[in-house]
Order: C-alpha cells, then structure tokens, then sequence
C-alpha cells in the first residue's frame, strides 16, 4: 500500500480465493433476499388488510356495544325508578294499614274493658254474696252452740225447756226481724235524714223494685237483711242463757 511504511508482503492466492467467495456468496445472499422480500410482499398488505378491517369491524363492534349498554342502563334506571314508586305505594299502604289496624285494635280494646268491668263487677257482686251467706250461716250455727252451753250448764231436767227458748228465739225473732226489726234498725231511706229509723221496708216490703215490663232489679237489701237477722237471732238466744232454770216459759216469752 501507499500510505503503508511497512513493507507488505504480496497476497497469497488462498485469500483471494476466500475473498472471492466470501463476496459472491453475499452477494447471492442478498439477491435472494430481494427475490424472497419481493414475493412476500402481496402476502404481507393482505394481512394489513385483513388487520385494517378487523380493527374497523371491532370500531363498529364497540360503538354497538356502546349503545347497548347505554340502552340497558336507561332501561335499568327506568325499572329503578318504578320499583322505588311501588315500595313507596306499599310502605303507605302497610302504614294506613297499622293505623287503621292500631285503631281498631284501641276499638277493640276499648270494648273489652267494657265487657271485662262489668265481669268483674257482677264477679264482685257474686263474691260479696257468696261471703255474707256463708258468714250468716255460720252465724246462725250459733244458736246451736248456746244451745249446747245452756244445756251442759243446767239440770237434766231443765234441757228441754232451754232447747225450746232456744228454738222459739230463732222462730219469734225472725218473724219480729221481719215484722219490724229491720225497719227500725236500717229503714233509713237515701237521701233522708232521719237518724235512727223510718218506714221503709216494713213487713219485708221494697226489697225489689220492678219496671214496667215486671222485670225485677237485683239489691243487696235482702243479703244485708239475711247477715244482721243472724245477728238478731243469736243475740237474743243470749236472754235465754242468762234466764236459764229461772224463767218459766210462758214468762220468757
């Protein structure tokens, strides 16, 4: 070479040979390369065709889908809005409901306590009954016991005579209780002032009161008048003990 201060040896005839070759075949190379590039070449802009419109198809694909969704939310929306209506409809309806029921309910109860006063008032009435017919009866059993005590304290003799006072006590008592014990004990009419005894109910009168169909009213003047007579009996069969094998009956009476 020129610009080389060296002195080059001169080219053997094996590297002009493998340079020869090594260039033909490059050369070969590329000219196959070309050929093969330029016969692919139809292939490849028929892909980037068939790329071009399936991008275009999946475009109009996703405008649809696009539509349709928003077609379905307005239909949801709408079917939203109507059932939120209804639940509103059936919520006022459920609380007209509960008030009419709560209404009826206090009507009903209203009733019921009604019914259940005048229950317990005749329950009531039918107790007090029930307490001074027992406690009058039981009253009354002691003209039995004096008996008893008057016959045990006397004579043989004398037992029979005790136990007739006592009968008659009971007999004559009852009748003079009726005639006009009670009327001098309780004949005090409402209303009067009278401050020991009065007329009313004398010989067992205006102890029922009926109106104008003859339907009677019931009182508690008979169940008093039933609890003081025991009273009356028993207090008098207390002369008979203490006049006892003293009184000769005809005087006793």
């Amino acid at each position: 070479c020129h610009s080389c201060t060296s002195v080059c040896s001169p080219p053997r005839p094996q590297e002009l040979a493998m340079k020869m070759l090594a260039r033909s075949l490059i050369t070969g190379a590329l000219g196959l390369a070309g050929s093969a590039l330029a016969a692919e070449q139809p292939e490849v802009a028929a892909v980037l065709a068939e790329l071009k419109a399936f991008e275009a198809e999946f475009g109009r694909f996703k405008q649809e889908s696009d539509l349709e969704l928003e077609h379905i939310k307005a239909v949801s929306a709408k079917e939203q809005a109507a059932l939120r209506e209804r639940l509103q409809q059936l919520e006022g309806a459920e609380h007209r409901r509960l008030h009419t029921g709560q209404a009826e309910s206090i009507a009903s109860n209203t009733g019921n306590i009604a019914a259940n006063a005048e229950a317990i008032a005749d329950l009531q009435s039918a107790t007090d009954h029930t307490w001074l017919i027992l406690c009058g009866a039981l009253v009354m059993f002691m003209q039995a016991g004096f008996a008893m005590v008057e016959s045990g304290c006397c004579r043989a003799k004398n037992v029979q005579n005790i136990l007739m006072k006592n009968l008659v006590d009971v007999c004559v008592g009852t009748m003079c209780w009726w005639a006009f014990g009670w009327t001098l004990a309780y004949g005090i009419a409402d209303g009067d002032n009278h401050p020991f005894a009065n007329s009313n109910q004398v010989f067992g009168t205006g102890f029922t009161e009926a109106d104008a169909n003859g339907i009677f009213t019931t009182s508690t003047a008979m169940l008093n008048w039933f609890f003081q007579w025991a009273f009356c009996s028993a207090a008098a069969t207390i002369v008979s003990g203490g006049v006892a094998e003293r009184v000769q009956f005809p005087g006793y009476l």
